[in-house]
């Protein structure tokens, strides 16, 4: 018997979710469901559309990205002052040639920040200590969030934190259900 990649993967764990009439009658056919894996997330959608379902799906799927965007808006506030955006961003963007990294033992890819020497003057470059800042957000997405005039500041502090925004309310005893 020929196995499928599907069987050669080690299972980690089983996802069980519990389907109400409610959505059901949203979804149609629960037994025919794919999920899509994203970054953080797994999408599930009907394996087979009609065109409007695949209208009404973008809806909802419309509706998920705009509570996101809003979420993400909502932890740094919106921008004060007008050079905030400019600032953070040259900021974060600091770049020196490999031969430099790799005689200061810095790999290539790794996050970089300056300080200077109040008294020289002299202007030091390290390897960061946090793993993301803005120069790892999408251009669309940050020309987005401009639009918005979420404060750049704000979101590059809340990238290098790491600090939870979204689904702060975390369910106790990890979600179990409990049998009465």
């Amino acid at each position: 018997m020929k196995q499928t990649k599907q069987t050669k993967q080690n299972i980690k764990g089983f996802l069980c979710v519990p389907i109400t009439e409610e959505a059901e009658k949203k979804i149609g056919d629960v037994g025919k469901l794919e999920a899509t894996t994203i970054k953080n997330g797994l999408v599930f959608m009907k394996s087979e559309m009609t065109a409007m379902e695949v209208v009404e799906t973008l809806k909802g799927l419309k509706e998920v990205v705009e509570e996101l965007y809003i979420t993400l808006a909502d932890a740094p506030g919106i921008c004060e002052c007008c050079d905030c955006s400019a600032e953070t961003e040259d900021a974060v963007s600091i770049r020196l040639p490999e031969f430099i990294l790799e005689d200061a033992g810095i790999p290539k890819d790794a996050k970089l920040c300056a300080y200077t020497d109040e008294g020289s003057g002299e202007v030091t470059v390290i390897e960061a200590e946090y793993k993301h800042d803005l120069s790892d957000v999408p251009k669309d997405i940050l020309q987005m969030l401009k639009a918005m005039r979420v404060c750049m500041a704000g979101l590059n502090n809340r990238l290098m934190s790491e600090e939870i925004i979204y689904g702060k309310q975390v369910c106790p005893n990890t979600c179990r259900s409990t049998k009465k």
